[in-house]
């Protein structure tokens, strides 16, 4: 189940944006082909902190921008680097090449830092370094997101966010997509009330932290059991023979040490088509842990299989809309948010019954129905917690729209 509940005032300002729910422009090869020739990198953008040993300490990210582009509107990749939870920066080659390819095809891409280092070795410190990280990407996400509402100083859509990584930094994608609720924090809701939940203290607190899509290059999730049916879809690429994340549901070791079992991404991918999660997977046929980081092949593949992944979540609009809109139709929805139950006061000219549909930011209808004068509610009980579109469509193909939030 997602968490995205947000603060009133903050959901008003996403529900009367005018630019959220519009469709991007994906005309003369953008978000496929490297149309632009340059890239604007702004380096050490500070997105949020933490106390360490005392001290605050921040967090940055680089961001990359296509050079010249003057589109008003774009999709967001955010990418963390490998490292075991350990190591390594935002300057990891393989994730600047994918954030340089991607800002070429016309994303805003973004390569983040995040808290590293943990000792003992042992599962209960992995957990918690997990959690921080992923509190951490969170914490970047919210940071474009409340960039999109106030300053739009990097001019990206908040309904086209996606996040990935590399080995650790795909762990923290899939946690943050799918580790959705306090009871499946591994150790207890004391010891996550103690770190900051599952949110966490990083950064920009009141803005959503969800994205639309997740890219799993060598991770793995605590239990692929947190994926549910309804879940936003991801891609993987995982070898076969990885000796430090496993390909399927076995024990990761770090640094020489056996953490924990986990399930890497054959066995999430496996989750995935049993609760019917959209999640293309490719495997790396005998090749070890994160092979595309020193081999331009492996690189290519990847970056290209990933692109082909997105296309289609970039080029359909991230909710239905209809072309033919009528003015004389009105709409109006309460509560919102809403706790159940939708009630639906419309005025529709051409019809005395209406075809429903609650549709999430994928596009894709995941309820739909008939409303009439006796009927004019409708259940959201097993919807998950998000903000959706809600189309009403007549007898004579007219439709209307109403932005609603489930919680």
């Amino acid at each position: 189940m997602k968490s995205k509940f947000l603060p009133f005032s903050i959901l008003a300002i996403i529900l009367s944006s005018t630019l959220s729910f519009a469709q991007l422009d994906t005309s003369n090869g953008r978000y496929y082909s490297q149309i632009f020739s340059n890239v604007t990198t702004s380096s050490n953008v500070v997105f949020g902190s933490y106390i360490s040993f005392g001290l605050q300490t921040n967090l940055t990210m680089d961001i990359y921008q296509p050079t010249g582009d003057v589109a008003i509107m774009r999709p967001l990749i955010v990418l963390a680097h490998g490292g075991s939870f350990q190591f390594g920066d935002k300057n990891e080659a393989d994730i600047v090449a994918m954030c340089q390819t991607f800002a070429k095809m016309g994303y805003v891409t973004c390569s983040i830092n995040y808290r590293t280092g943990f000792f003992p070795i042992d599962s209960v410190n992995a957990t918690q370094a997990v959690l921080k990280a992923t509190q951490d990407m969170k914490a970047a996400v919210r940071f474009f997101r409340k960039d999109a509402a106030t300053a739009n100083t990097y001019k990206i859509h908040p309904d086209y966010v996606y996040v990935g990584g590399s080995s650790a930094g795909a762990f923290m994608a899939l946690h943050l997509a799918y580790m959705d609720q306090p009871s499946e924090f591994p150790l207890g809701l004391t010891t996550l009330t103690s770190l900051g939940g599952l949110e966490g203290t990083s950064g920009n607190p009141g803005y959503p932290s969800y994205a639309s899509a997740v890219i799993n290059l060598c991770g793995a999730l605590g239990d692929a059991s947190y994926l549910q049916a309804g879940d936003v879809p991801f891609v993987s690429m995982h070898g076969n023979a990885d000796a430090t994340v496993p390909y399927a549901h076995a024990i990761i070791v770090s640094l020489g040490y056996s953490v924990m079992y986990v399930d890497g991404s054959s066995s999430i991918h496996a989750r995935a088509l049993a609760v019917g999660v959209n999640n293309p997977f490719y495997t790396f046929n005998g090749a070890d842990h994160v092979p595309y980081l020193n081999n331009a092949a492996y690189l290519d593949t990847t970056i290209n299989y990933v692109r082909d992944f997105l296309l289609p979540l970039v080029a359909a609009a991230p909710l239905k809309t209809s072309s033919n809109v009528s003015s004389e139709e009105q709409l109006t929805t309460y509560p919102n948010p809403s706790e159940g139950t939708i009630f639906v006061d419309y005025t529709f000219k051409n019809s005395s019954t209406l075809k429903y549909e609650l549709i999430d930011l994928s596009g894709r209808t995941i309820q739909s129905g008939i409303l009439n004068s006796q009927l004019n509610q409708l259940s959201t009980s097993e919807v998950k917690s998000g903000l959706y579109l809600l189309q009403l469509t007549d007898e004579a193909k007219h439709s209307t729209l109403s932005k609603v939030m489930v919680r």
